[in-house]
């Protein structure tokens, strides 16, 4: 992008004004289309302004408190042409002076500024010349110090990201997903219901003093104006989307089930609902999911909602699995508790799990498990797939034929563990058989649990 002066920076006693030769952003129905500008943004920063006539970017940084990033929704009413800003000694800094797009400000009278401007303030100190030139303390081919224009350079960031690159450099792509997180009080619930950010799928979580209740919705403010959720007392409101709208209601019953799963790791306060069913999810998928909730928690225990009694790095990281998931390290040679059982299916892969009890299966370290669910499996075994890919539960084996699995897993069943196994409601070959016992499908039949 090209900065030039305006003509009127030239003249005697006049500020020096930047123009960014930028192209205005779309408005419809008077509001700035813009991903970091939502309509309560955009009459904000205008309100902030409009009490005095000009305000500076920090003042509208602490208006817009929680945004994701308020100086990019400044910059985007500046692109459009709506607002202006006075720099102070050519920096874009919170003292920057916003006014409205063509009002003069207090320190130049000059109507004619540019709509849209970044418009440094005079200088203080020893640059301030009072002129359109300024000297400088620089000789050139030996001959007496020049007169050089100075010129202010403002960087706005690009919004595409498509300027070319030179040969030889890539840029990496990044996860789409951005939290947009919203806090309110429990009186406050009707009002979830009425903000334009909410009309979208996201997850919200209802806190009490001492309990926690994490839902879904597909439109997640009426889901949470509600008030049908099996918890009392709520004086916290939380609700999580993204800033892009990029959810569909997959993705959030996925995102809520990794909301869940930390919040019953962080153990403090009680969760009302039990472990969420997730969604069908590639690993792709829940990853960009992980890194979604990461960035939410760790906003949330900035601001001392929870996540507020682990490591900062935990609370981005997340843990490895759902509480109960992991059994304990064992040796590969030292054999669990329980009975040991097997399971044959596919093309010579074999699952192995001990029963301690009816409800007590542990899937064990080394079992194959098939790639891809069927589709009438539940969307927990796809999602488990997913998170535990992503964790190091699961590997790809060396042919790339199947995973397998590097940790003992709990299971409340032996149907439960299959289903996992199997990716479908099948039994494999006979289901779960007991090992080195004389077993007899016929007096006996297949273990299925």
């Amino acid at each position: 992008m090209t900065y030039t002066s305006s003509n009127g920076a030239s003249a005697s006693n006049k500020s020096l004004f930047i123009e960014a030769q930028i192209s205005a952003l779309a408005l419809e129905a008077g509001l700035v289309r813009h991903p970091l500008v939502s309509a309560t943004d955009q009459v904000l920063i205008l309100r902030e302004i409009d009490l005095s006539g000009s305000v500076t970017i920090g003042e509208v940084m602490d208006a817009l408190d929680g945004h994701a990033d308020p100086v990019g929704a400044i910059l985007s009413l500046i692109k459009a042409g709506i607002i202006a800003a006075q720099l102070q000694a050519g920096i874009l800094d919170e003292n920057a002076l916003l006014t409205r797009a063509g009002n003069p400000s207090p320190d130049d009278p000059d109507p004619a500024a540019p709509s849209g401007a970044l418009v440094p303030h005079k200088p203080q100190g020893p640059l301030d010349a009072g002129q359109g030139a300024i000297e400088w303390p620089e000789q050139h081919d030996g001959q007496t110090p020049g007169t050089i224009e100075h010129h202010a350079v403002v960087l706005v960031p690009s919004d595409h990201g498509d300027d070319p690159l030179p040969e030889g450099l890539a840029l990496l792509p990044v996860s789409p997903l951005r939290p947009r997180i919203h806090v309110g009080s429990g009186e406050a619930r009707r009002s979830f219901a009425s903000l334009n950010d909410l009309q979208r799928a996201g997850v919200y979580i209802l806190l009490s003093d001492t309990s926690a209740y994490v839902g879904v919705g597909s439109i997640v403010g009426r889901r949470v104006a509600s008030g049908a959720q099996p918890i009392e007392n709520v004086d916290t409101i939380i609700t999580i989307t993204d800033e892009n709208d990029g959810l569909d209601d997959a993705d959030a019953a996925a995102l809520e089930r990794l909301l869940h799963m930390r919040v019953s790791s962080a153990k403090e306060v009680r969760l009302v609902n039990g472990t969420p069913g997730g969604a069908v999810v590639t690993p792709e998928r829940y990853d960009q999911l992980n890194v979604m909730a990461g960035l939410a928690c760790d906003a949330l225990a900035r601001d001392g909602h929870l996540f507020v009694n682990m490591s900062r790095r935990l609370a981005l990281a997340g843990p490895r699995a759902e509480r109960g998931q992991l059994g304990s390290l064992r040796p590969f040679d030292n054999p669990p508790e329980g009975e040991v059982f097997e399971l044959s299916f596919g093309h010579n892969l074999i699952a192995l799990a001990a029963r301690k009890a009816d409800d007590d299966w542990l899937l064990l370290a080394g079992s194959d498990i098939r790639l891809d669910t069927v589709a009438s499996a539940n969307a927990s075994a796809s999602y488990l797939r997913a998170a535990w890919l992503s964790s190091g539960v699961l590997e790809l084996s060396e042919t790339c034929e199947h995973y397998v699995l590097t940790r003992d897993i709990a299971f409340r069943s032996g149907s439960g563990a299959m289903h996992f196994v199997l990716g479908s409601k099948g039994q494999g070959r006979g289901g779960w058989q007991p090992i080195d016992s004389e077993f007899d499908a016929g007096d006996h039949g297949p273990l299925a649990a």
